[in-house]
């Protein structure tokens, strides 16, 4: 049996008022009286309150989204943290016995089956679980603090596997999830917005589902290119479908099934998905499950992608480095790190880094954070172009989330490396390691 589908126009950007036709009269009679101009404005001034009450209902579907994801998100930190804290206790535990041993050497070894490399697969277990961490911040992050006006060339099936990521643990306890993931092309979009729209389709699909029977359900993501070569996402579930009289109304702004629901993640959707030039359908059938599909236009220019290449420190002379950074855990952990291949120099503010500038010091790498009290790290890159501007390029900014206006548009603007916390330290040797040598 095939399923009913449908797909329609934007939804209105604010909602439809009562009709009052004595009130139409009026207004007719008084148009008669006005001049263009006036009309005009009046136009304007009703495009603004329709692009505002847009950007309302965004907003008001994101912090939804979020306020939803935000168990989920606690389970997927709080699982990696047990084994990261238990792994770092057991180690930290046995290095202090070693140390208060008189044989330091012989008790890091005892132990029934464990060893040196008992304690080495303990830190790579607790490396992993922060690894984890990361991915998850990362994601969130995707959806939380994206500038959602800018758009850019996205990858569309990263940004669907970050909403497949955060929606699990909505998922995981309702049905069976499988992924068949195949190549598409890059799109002109926003990267806050796409994940928007996939996590809010997502999260319908979870909830359209009984929970109990996660055996009995699944949820398929899939990704397809079309022969017109657009980029096609598909996301199906067996849950409880949609009645063929509701259909028509899915994509409306408040139009909900669910008792506790807002309304607004599929309206919203659909018109994130249209503004971009491309389409939303859904099929459905009362207790056959729904399918909904996003077909999106490729960018008319390619994606590039970031360097992958890594270079040996060991066959590299070592630089000198200066590290800037408010909290001083992070910047002797990040000095360590460095350490043993370069000659590593630590300020907690960014004024202490200008004035040692200012001295005549000379670094080959300056590695600042972007965000702190005092100075910030745009602050002090300004200066430094300013008084000092041969030694811009050597600047490497780290950043634990642009989450200002001003921190966003800097990270787009600047052609310096801009990395983010928990920083890849295999990536920031590496480009360590091929900055050039200061004169």
């Amino acid at each position: 049996m095939t399923m009913p589908s449908v797909s329609f126009p934007s939804p209105p950007s604010t909602l439809p008022q009562e009709r009052n036709p004595s009130r139409e009269c009026a207004d007719r009679d008084e148009h008669d009286g006005r001049d263009e101009s006036s009309d005009d404005s009046e136009a304007r001034a009703g495009s603004l309150r329709g692009k505002e009450a847009e950007h309302e209902l965004v907003q008001r579907d994101r912090m939804a989204s979020l306020g939803t994801l935000s168990a989920g998100v606690a389970h997927q930190i709080n699982n990696p943290l047990t084994y990261i804290l238990a792994n770092l206790d057991h180690v930290l535990r046995k290095l202090r016995a070693a140390s208060a041993s008189d044989d330091p050497l012989a008790e890091l070894t005892s132990g029934e089956g464990e060893g040196l490399s008992g304690l080495v697969e303990s830190l790579e277990h607790a490396v992993n679980g922060a690894h984890r961490v990361r991915q998850v911040t990362r994601d969130l992050l995707t959806f939380s603090q994206g500038n959602i006006e800018q758009n850019r060339i996205v990858d569309v099936r990263g940004v669907l596997e970050s909403a497949t990521q955060m929606a699990w643990h909505e998922i995981r306890h309702k049905a069976r999830l499988t992924k068949r993931m195949a190549e598409v092309p890059p799109v002109e979009g926003n990267e806050a917005r796409l994940g928007q729209v996939f996590m809010n389709i997502l999260m319908n699909a979870a909830q359209a589902i009984p929970e109990g029977e996660a055996d009995a359900h699944e949820i398929l993501v899939a990704s397809r290119t079309d022969a017109e070569g657009n980029a096609v996402i598909e996301i199906t579930d067996t849950g409880i479908g949609i009645a063929e009289d509701q259909l028509p109304f899915v994509f409306d702004p408040f139009f909900t099934t669910k008792g506790d629901g807002t309304g607004l993640g599929l309206a919203v959707s659909h018109g994130t998905v249209k503004s971009l030039g491309g389409a939303i359908t859904v099929e459905s059938e009362l207790g056959g499950g729904t399918t909904f599909r996003v077909v999106l236009r490729p960018a008319k220019t390619a994606l590039v992608p970031a360097s992958s290449h890594f270079l040996d420190v060991r066959a590299v002379e070592p630089r000198r480095v200066l590290i800037i950074d408010d909290e001083r855990l992070v910047a002797d952990a990040i000095a360590r790190s460095l350490a043993d291949d370069n000659q590593v120099e630590v300020v907690t503010d960014a004024r202490q880094a200008l004035a040692r500038l200012d001295a005549g010091e000379r670094y080959d790498v300056v590695l600042c954070d972007l965000m702190m009290p005092a100075m910030t790290g745009m602050d002090l890159y300004a200066e430094v172009v300013r008084r000092m501007p041969k030694l811009a390029s050597r600047l490497i900014f780290m950043t634990g989330g642009a989450f200002t206006q001003r921190a966003r548009a800097f990270m787009e603007s600047v052609k310096n490396p801009c990395l983010e916390k928990p920083l890849d330290m295999g990536r920031l040797r590496s480009l360590v390691a091929r900055a050039g040598r200061v004169s």
